[in-house]
């Protein structure tokens, strides 16, 4: 089995095409500098907190569509193809932001950014789910993950070290790292169009209704979107509500700091090598443990006024973090025929954006009416979040997440 080989060898054995991608993730991660900066920015150009605000709404918004757009372009095009329109059409339009004038070309720019920068995204996964083994995708998208984790730790502080001197350099330097990706996809990646497999027999009543019809109808597989947006709900409250009640409980911005760095560094540490226990167990129960451990992570926050207590808190809810998330990005392959994996990929990707929509906005809403209320509906909603994944079962859908031989061959990278 996958997770009784020694974890190098697993590294070693996954195809070129997953290092490719796994190595353009941390170049636009690292360069994300945009969504960073884009406040800090605004402001120093005059505009208010709560007009920076709509305009960081809007990048969220282009990336709901860019998500669902991306799916598409990853089905019909190809996967090389919907990532490289995705990179470049980033690379430019960032690259004019600090060039436009005025709030509304400016709030329309950072919005076609938010759509190019997610189009790829669904291609992304996809990917993976067609040139790495089933046995290898969870490994596959925990390195994908530790990528981000690391391009995001270290990718602020360059930034930061930019607008020192100019905005413009932050801006131009997100363009070139999306351009690097762009350059690195269409150099390295496999073109053509993805492959179309005949579906199953089981499958058979929904082969008419194509595109996102056919995923929505997808019932289990709804049940684990619920399930995500439920979980990226919760988890955003670090980001949302979880500085504000450091902040009650009488400590500055440094200890919110360095709980998120806990977090960063728990991450790097432990998700990879936890692949090797978690991936060998049923996927559903394990990431219902993960969010039920999420949850009991995030509500006891609510209760913990000391700084250690708040960073075992921390140290509680990112254990869950590494449990489940590698298993749930991988799990839409279990329901995802060929010809679809896009579109699966990038209805995943519109669960997780309008979780992380809801959370600070109704988190933050809950918080100001009561703060033990809300730690207590972040415990019931990835309780809800656990039951709902327990009935996402995609049952026996034949071989529609085989990869293709002509993938699975590739030539492993230099150890």
């Amino acid at each position: 089995m996958a997770g009784e080989d020694p974890l190098r060898r697993r590294l070693q054995d996954l195809p070129r095409s997953a290092w490719v991608i796994f190595s353009g993730m941390f170049l636009i991660k690292f360069g994300n500098f945009l969504n960073v900066f884009l406040v800090l920015f605004l402001v120093a150009q005059g505009f208010s907190a709560f007009q920076a605000g709509v305009a960081l709404g809007v990048v969220g918004v282009g990336a709901f569509i860019g998500n669902a757009v991306g799916g598409t372009v990853a089905d019909r095009f190809g996967r090389r193809t919907a990532i490289a329109v995705s990179m470049f059409g980033s690379s430019a339009a960032t690259a004019l932001v600090p060039l436009t004038d005025g709030l509304f070309a400016t709030t329309a720019l950072v919005g076609l950014v938010g759509v190019f920068a997610q189009l790829y995204r669904p291609a992304a996964g996809a990917l993976l789910v067609d040139v790495v083994p089933e046995k290898q995708r969870v490994t596959a998208f925990a390195v994908l993950r530790l990528a981000i984790n690391v391009g995001m730790a270290v990718g602020p502080l360059v930034g930061g070290l930019l607008s020192g001197a100019s905005y413009t350099y932050v801006f131009l330097g997100d363009a070139l790292f999306s351009f690097a990706f762009g350059v690195l996809a269409l150099s390295t990646l496999p073109g053509g169009r993805p492959p179309v497999e005949a579906p199953a027999p089981e499958a058979a009543e929904g082969k008419g209704k194509g595109g996102y019809r056919e995923v929505l109808s997808d019932r289990p597989y709804l049940l684990f979107l619920g399930s995500m947006v439920a979980a990226t709900f919760v988890y955003g409250q670090s980001t949302a509500t979880l500085p504000l009640h450091v902040t009650d409980a009488g400590f500055d911005n440094k200890v919110y700091g360095l709980l998120l760095g806990l977090n960063a560094l728990l991450c790097v540490v432990i998700e990879l090598p936890l692949t090797k226990h978690t991936e060998r167990r049923n996927p559903r129960r394990v990431i219902a443990a993960g969010l039920a451990l999420l949850g009991v992570g995030m509500a006891l926050t609510g209760a913990m006024q000391a700084v250690w207590l708040l960073a075992l808190t921390v140290v509680v809810w990112t254990v869950a973090e590494t449990v489940y998330t590698p298993i749930a990005n991988a799990y839409p392959a279990e329901f995802s025929p060929a010809h679809l994996r896009g579109r699966y990929q990038g209805a995943e990707g519109i669960a997780h954006t309008l979780g992380g929509a809801l959370g600070p906005a109704v988190g933050g809403l809950l918080y100001s009416i009561s703060p033990p209320l809300h730690w207590t509906a972040c415990a019931a909603v990835a309780a809800l979040g656990a039951l709902l994944i327990l009935g996402a079962d995609p049952g026996n859908r034949g071989e529609v997440s085989t990869p293709q031989p002509a993938e699975t061959h590739e030539p492993a990278p230099a150890a």
